[in-house]
């Protein structure tokens, strides 16, 4: 009887999570399921914009789970706190998506999309390719804009480049935009983070044309910043733009946008009273 229960007060030793803290088990499937989330949110172009629709998919993920948020949040810090058992969870989550990457690529959870295979990509950065920032530098910040009239409602852009800011650069929030422009004035846009640690990075900003509207250009910054102190020290290269899209349904798209979107004309009439009596005033003067 006493072994028992020694072995007893064993197993609560060995488990010291607090009340409110999910088991291991528990956690490992919340972070997998906020994996796939995050991956499928990027596919659609919503990892970097609309974080109120952005919320409402990560609460689902904890409903589905039966957990709230402030579980969930009081767990992480827990389990940051006990490194070793959060590298086990992240193991076992990595096996998961592991797993699941197989299956997708080998067909099992959907059919061949024949129009997603039809998608061509081009590549429309017509710019340089590789800007380096110094203290030297004319410019403080690298903004662009691409004007080209094939572009069109269904695009998918998605932004692509090598980024390293250097802990000398003294700018401050630096961050990435991409941005889709239409005729009409409004606007589509992503945002990213960057980081002035001198690690190099590799940036990918996936933007779809939602709106059904003509589009203007596309535009952002590959380095931005809120302030700037006077120290520049950042490498951008590798930059490509590239634009995804179906070539068959490109005229059916574009009559589609031209009918929602029709041009105005804007037709003057003429005043025939005063045009005649402006020209009669033009006439030579007969002789008395």
């Amino acid at each position: 009887m006493l072994i028992i229960f020694s072995f007893i007060l064993l197993l609560t030793a060995c488990d010291s999570r607090p009340k409110g803290v999910l088991n291991e088990t528990e956690m490992e499937n919340v972070l997998t399921d906020l994996h796939k989330l995050d991956a499928t949110l990027g596919e659609v172009g919503l990892m970097y914009n609309n974080d109120t629709i952005k919320s409402q998919y990560y609460n689902f993920v904890l409903t589905k789970h039966g957990v709230t948020k402030a579980e969930f949040d009081s767990s992480l810090v827990w389990y940051t706190k006990n490194p070793q058992k959060f590298e086990k969870v992240y193991d076992n989550v990595l096996i998961q998506l592991t797993d699941l990457d197989k299956s997708v690529k080998n067909g099992k959870y959907h059919f061949v999309d024949s129009v997603e295979l039809a998608k061509v990509k081009d590549n429309i950065w017509n710019k340089r390719t590789l800007y380096k920032l110094t203290k030297d530098s004319a410019r403080t910040r690298l903004d662009f804009e691409i004007k080209t009239p094939v572009l069109l409602y269904g695009d998918v852009y998605i932004l692509k480049f090598l980024q390293r800011i250097s802990h000398e650069d003294s700018c401050t929030k630096q961050h990435v935009v991409l941005r889709i422009n239409y005729l009409n004035g409004k606007k589509d846009s992503a945002l990213v983070a960057g980081h002035n640690d001198s690690l190099q990075r590799r940036y990918t900003i996936k933007l779809p044309a939602l709106k059904k509207l003509r589009i203007k250009s596309i535009s952002g910054e590959l380095l931005g910043s809120k302030t700037y102190k006077g120290k520049l020290h950042a490498t951008v290269d590798s930059i490509s733009l590239i634009r995804k899209y179906n070539p068959k349904l490109q005229e059916s798209l574009r009559k589609m946008i031209e009918k929602a979107n029709p041009i105005k004309v804007i037709k003057v009439k003429a005043d025939t009273t005063q045009s005649a009596q402006k020209a009669t005033k033009m006439l030579p003067k007969k002789p008395k």
